[in-house]
C-alpha cells in the first residue's frame, strides 16, 4: 500500500511539474526559461525536478510528451496510422485537437521554437514521414524526401497550427481546411502515381474566426 501511495504522489509531482512549465513557458515564449522557476510554480525544490528529470533536455521531452498524451486524452482518438494518404485526414484531426489544449499546444511550440531544436516526438514522426515519401517519390519531383517532408512537416504539425492560427490570423477550422489541401497538393506533385483523393470544396462563406481575423488586419 505504501508503494502504491508512493508512486501516486510522484506522479502528481510531476504532473505538477509539468503544468507549471505551461505557465513559465507562456510567461516566457520558450526563451531561457529557468528550471527554477518551474520549481517555484510548482510548488517543490529545484533538486526534485532533477530527481524527476535528470537533464533540462530530458524535462522538455518529458513536457512534448505530456502534450501529447494530453492531446490524445481530450480529443479521445489514439495515435492515427501515418500512411501518405491518411495524412491531409491527420492534419485536419490534429488542428482540432490542439485547439481544445491551446495553452499546451502553444507552450509546447514557443519551447521548440526557444530551445531551437526539434523535440524528440517531432525528430520521430518526421523520420515516419520521410521514409513513407521515399518510398513514393517521384523521379520528375528535384527535391530530396528530406525537402519534401520538411515542407509538409509544416503543414502536418503544432508548429503549423500555430503560425497559421497565432500569426496568420485563420480560425482553427480554416486553417485545418487549409494545411489539409496543401498537403494534398503538395504529395500528389511529389509522388510517383496519384494517392490523395480530394475532399470535398470548403464552403466559400468564412467562419467567425476568419471575419475576425480580416477585420483585425484591416484595422
Amino acid at each position: 500500500m505504501k508503494s502504491k501511495a508512493s508512486g501516486s504522489t510522484r506522479q502528481r509531482t510531476r504532473r505538477a511539474i509539468l503544468e507549471a512549465m505551461v505557465d513559465v513557458i507562456m510567461e516566457t515564449d520558450g526563451i531561457g526559461f529557468s528550471v527554477q522557476a518551474v520549481a517555484d510554480r510548482a510548488g517543490v525544490t529545484h533538486r526534485t525536478i532533477y530527481n524527476h528529470f535528470p537533464t533540462r533536455e530530458a524535462l522538455c521531452d518529458a513536457f512534448s510528451a505530456y502534450v501529447d498524451e494530453s492531446l490524445a486524452a481530450g480529443s479521445g482518438a489514439p495515435e492515427p496510422t501515418w500512411s501518405l494518404a491518411a495524412l491531409p485526414a491527420i492534419v485536419e484531426g490534429l488542428y482540432r485537437a490542439l485547439a481544445s489544449r491551446d495553452r499546451h499546444a502553444r507552450a509546447y511550440v514557443m519551447l521548440m521554437i526557444g530551445n531551437r531544436r526539434p523535440m524528440t516526438a517531432w525528430r520521430k514522426r518526421s523520420l515516419m514521414a520521410e521514409k513513407l515519401i521515399a518510398g513514393e517519390l517521384s523521379a520528375r519531383t528535384p527535391l530530396t524526401p528530406r525537402q519534401v517532408t520538411a515542407v509538409i512537416r509544416m503543414f502536418v504539425s503544432t508548429m503549423g497550427w500555430h503560425l497559421l492560427t497565432e500569426q496568420c490570423g485563420l480560425s482553427t477550422d480554416e486553417a485545418a481546411e487549409a494545411s489539409a489541401w496543401a498537403t494534398r497538393t503538395l504529395l500528389d506533385a511529389a509522388i510517383a502515381k496519384r494517392t490523395i483523393k480530394p475532399t470535398a470544396k470548403p464552403s466559400s462563406s468564412p467562419s467567425q474566426g476568419g471575419a475576425n481575423a480580416t477585420r483585425r488586419r484591416r484595422n
